[in-house]
């Protein structure tokens, strides 16, 4: 027993004790495009919000300037249509577009302006809604355009804490705005936010050093006849103001029972961070605070949240440093996170030049170059937009401005991404022939063999589904010219140069596109090269020389991570997608072969080791550290643990190259599959994801 407790010492960083709570189907968020226009702004801060209807998005700025509109009509391939900046100066921090009309709402005294987007390539300027053309404010941070008695409002903030007013114009002819009304808060400061819902209105209040901010819920009946009427407050109710606790956005659910607020502070490591409260607002007069959901409930890195949206009985909120947070509403009391998708992953990611390999790596979660110290600032995603629908969900970022992102596959059953070449969720017996350039794949669909001439000797497997249609491509990448050669099962031959010899293939999908991305790890200086399929090029500096790179999903986003096993010392250090807080584990001695598998179908890749010496494989979950022991193979045999059942949990399996024999213990019932398949020196498939 001693022994085993050595074997499985778990060294994980304090922050990341949380990183696993919860959600353990927190995946299957799709990347579909994404589109940054070129612009001057500072490189954190150039995009502002995002609206979208029809095949129209519309994109607002921050440093950049201008409004950005594009053509999304198909999601996967976005087009920039036109940049709309009359002046070349304007801040836009607001972008809607309801039907062919644009409305920008300027953050430096430009006003509102409306738009012609029936050619969204060639906008055209209706009117301007400012101090002197409806008496409205001259700078905008928030507004919103709605229907009410046949006529089209706008409602709109001031961008400064030092104006409370909000402003309600008449914009239905947009030549000629007519102001109908100023209404006061009762929030003490400044209204940040608003939000409608049938005839009640919720304005997120941001306080000051002595008052809490306040969300106010108004009847809001017949604007064009009657002032709001204030049906009832929210207030923070720690016992602190926290410099006002800045109650910065709301949305309620779709029956309006619920409201789901955003608190957005910079304390994200102080007493109070920010959240997203939830409040039962049947009486709005007495409205009751029934859940908080923390940065430290969902094990995220972030600053604050930023904006929450509801759509159905999804809540999608825009989380900074921690990019778009699913939520599904079943019981609207209960969020329960079903998704995420983190836009913004370079943010503590060593870079190459840093000094890893110096540092004491047992030590980590003391550098703080490593650590992923919890940010102050304000970067990330911004917004999000789901009302297209959840297979074209808009969402903008700071930096990266436009994406487009499928959450529609939330119940789909989850792809093999171990040599499923026919597709059937089942991994197939296959394999590489150096000698002869040749394939061999038996379907495990019909039970078919496939042969297929591609390769010559001294080619490496680097089996993947880089065209993401479902099943796994023949593939091989060749060290001598350090060229991929690829037979997509949909996009059929090419070929890609990429990386040089003595590089170590990372086969991933390290952009969430659910299309496999051509990688390599350099183990001369640590170096991940990174080719995403979507997002493009990516380089950090993960791991020394010696190492064993393991590439897998060990948080379950749906997006891989990049891991190493240190063979010296038995520790595997994984960089997960989204959160960027180390996670490190001691499991394993210096003769075992690490490998990457899903021991217990939950999405997520586990820590697990193979002892030749012994025939025995331990395996540690990713989610709880739960330990197993398996006694299963030789000293010779090769593992190959992966899904040959199709029950959604690894097998554990091994190749024997003595007598091409294939062995797999069944998970879905524990049966044991022995088969012949192969001759003499052949690769099997299944391999190419485990390190030699």
């Amino acid at each position: 027993m001693n022994k085993f407790r050595t074997l499985f010492c778990v060294l994980v960083c304090a922050l990341t004790l949380n990183f696993f709570s919860g959600d353990a189907n927190a995946q299957k968020i799709r990347l579909r495009s994404q589109l940054m226009p070129a612009c001057t702004g500072s490189a954190n801060s150039r995009f502002a919000d995002v609206y979208a209807d029809g095949n129209i998005a519309v994109l607002g700025s921050y440093s950049c300037k201008g409004a950005f509109i594009f053509n999304i009509s198909d999601p996967d391939h976005p087009t920039l249509a036109s940049w709309y900046n009359p002046g070349n100066s304007q801040q836009f921090l607001e972008a809607i577009v309801i039907g062919n009309r644009g409305y920008f709402g300027s953050g430096n005294s430009g006003g509102v302006h409306i738009v012609d987007l029936t050619d969204p390539t060639n906008p055209v300027q209706l009117g301007v809604v400012d101090a002197t053309h409806g008496n409205g404010h001259r700078s905008i941070h928030e507004m919103m355009v709605f229907q009410q008695n046949g006529a089209t409002l706008l409602l709109e903030n001031y961008n400064s804490t030092s104006v409370k007013t909000l402003k309600v114009i008449n914009v239905s002819d947009p030549a000629n705005p007519v102001f109908i009304r100023n209404f006061d808060p009762t929030e003490i400061q400044w209204v940040h936010a608003m939000h409608i819902r049938g005839n009640r209105l919720f304005t997120s209040g941001w306080g000051n050093s002595s008052n809490r901010g306040k969300t106010e819920i108004y009847d809001i009946e017949n604007l064009a006849t009657r002032p709001p009427v204030l049906l009832g407050s929210i207030s923070d109710p720690s016992s602190s103001p926290t410099a006002g606790n800045n109650m910065h956005s709301s949305w309620t659910s779709e029956d309006g029972r619920y409201l789901y607020s955003a608190r957005e502070v910079t304390n994200s490591n102080g007493p109070s961070p920010g959240d997203i409260r939830v409040y039962d607002i049947a009486d709005p007069a007495q409205p009751l605070l029934v859940n908080r959901i923390t940065m430290a409930d969902l094990g995220i890195n972030a600053v604050t949240p930023h904006n929450p949206v509801v759509m159905g009985d999804k809540l999608y909120v825009s989380w900074y440093q921690a990019g778009l947070q699913v939520f599904d509403l079943s019981d609207p009391t209960k969020p329960v996170r079903i998704g995420q998708y983190d836009t913004f992953e370079d943010a503590y990611t060593p870079s190459e030049s840093s000094t890893i390999a110096d540092q004491p790596w047992d030590q980590v979660c003391g550098l703080s170059s490593l650590r992923g110290s919890l940010p102050t600032n304000y970067d990330g995603l911004w917004a999000v937009y789901p009302f297209l629908g959840e297979d074209k969900v808009v969402i903008g970022d700071l930096t990266k401005g436009l994406l487009i992102v499928d959450v529609s596959d939330f119940n789909a059953p989850r792809r093999n991404a171990v040599s499923d070449f026919d597709g059937d969720g089942k991994t197939d017996l296959s394999v590489f022939t150096p000698t002869a350039g040749q394939w061999k794949v038996e379907n495990s669909s019909n039970g078919t063999s496939q042969y297929t001439a591609f390769g010559v000797n001294g080619d490496q497997v680097v089996t993947g589904d880089y065209d993401g249609d479902g099943r796994s491509d023949v593939s091989v990448w060749r060290p001598s010219n350090g060229s991929w050669y690829i037979l997509g099962s949909t996009s059929g031959f090419y070929q890609v140069q990429f990386g040089i010899n003595g590089d170590v293939p990372v086969v991933g999908d390290y952009d969430g596109d659910n299309k496999d991305d051509i990688a390599v790890w350099r183990p001369s200086t640590g170096v991940w090269y990174i080719n995403r399929s979507t997002l493009g090029i990516q380089i950090v500096r993960w791991g020394v020389s010696g190492d064993k790179p393991l590439v897998g999903d060990y948080e379950g986003d749906g997006r891989s991570d990049m891991a190493i096993w240190r063979p010296s010392t038995g520790i595997w250090y994984v960089l997960p997608s989204s959160a960027e807080i180390p996670i490190i584990v001691s499991f394993g001695i210096a003769t075992d072969k690490p490998v990457a598998l899903d021991i217990n179908g939950d999405a997520r890749t586990d820590f697990g080791i193979y002892r030749p010496s012994t025939g025995q494989w331990y395996t540690l979950t990713s989610s709880n550290y739960s330990f197993s022991v398996y006694q299963f193979g030789l000293g010779e045999d090769v593992p190959i643990p992966a899904d040959f059942d199709g029950d959604g949990t690894s097998d554990i399996a091994i190749y024997r190259p003595s007598n091409n024999v294939w062995y797999a213990l069944r998970s879905s019932d524990n049966g044991v599959m022995i088969r012949q398949f192969g001759q003499a020196g052949d690769q099997p498939s299944p391999s190419s994801v485990q390190p030699d």
